[in-house]
């Protein structure tokens, strides 16, 4: 199964089997009580697990686990993430793209490859793709449409126009 990465435990907090939580998701209902989750770590096994109760924050949301009841059992989560699966995720608008969807596009201009998206850098007016080039070098390629002309999940090409020397 593929997942989706949508928060870290923190550490445990108080005695009753709560733990923090950054939430790594845009979604507001992600965390609710009866949401099942998975816990795990990247590249190992998955477990499912159902939230029990919540109490809410920004990006640090306080979350108690159906079988957790200890301060000791809650622990032994700290540094796991909690995810879904990529089927999971709630569909975007149009045009619009969740970051793991971007990632491992090969980046063409014209009929010429370019490099493949390697990671997704949040920038405070838009998203810059890092880009591995086919020659060597990275590239931080501006998500946006004077750049970006067309995204092909399907065929998993990003299609650009980037201005002379960009690639040098």
């Amino acid at each position: 199964m593929d997942f989706v990465l949508v928060g870290k435990i923190l550490a445990s907090f108080g005695l009753q089997g709560w733990v923090k939580v950054l939430s790594l998701s845009d979604s507001p209902g992600r965390f609710v009580p009866g949401a099942s989750l998975w816990v795990g770590t990247p590249g190992e096994i998955w477990e499912k697990i159902v939230v029990a109760e919540v109490s809410s924050g920004e990006r640090v949301v306080l979350l108690r686990f159906e079988g957790i009841a200890s301060r000791r059992e809650a622990e032994k989560l700290q540094g796991f993430f909690l995810a879904v699966r990529k089927e999971d995720v709630s569909p975007l608008p149009e045009g619009h793209f969740y970051h793991f969807e971007l990632l491992g596009l090969t980046v063409k201009e014209g009929e010429k490859t370019r490099g493949r998206v390697t990671s997704v850098i949040e920038g405070p007016s838009y998203d810059y793709l890092v880009v591995l080039g086919e020659e060597g070098g990275e590239f931080l390629l501006p998500f946006i449409r004077v750049y970006i002309k067309e995204v092909d999940l399907a065929e998993k090409i990003l299609r650009v126009e980037c201005p002379e020397g960009f690639w040098e």
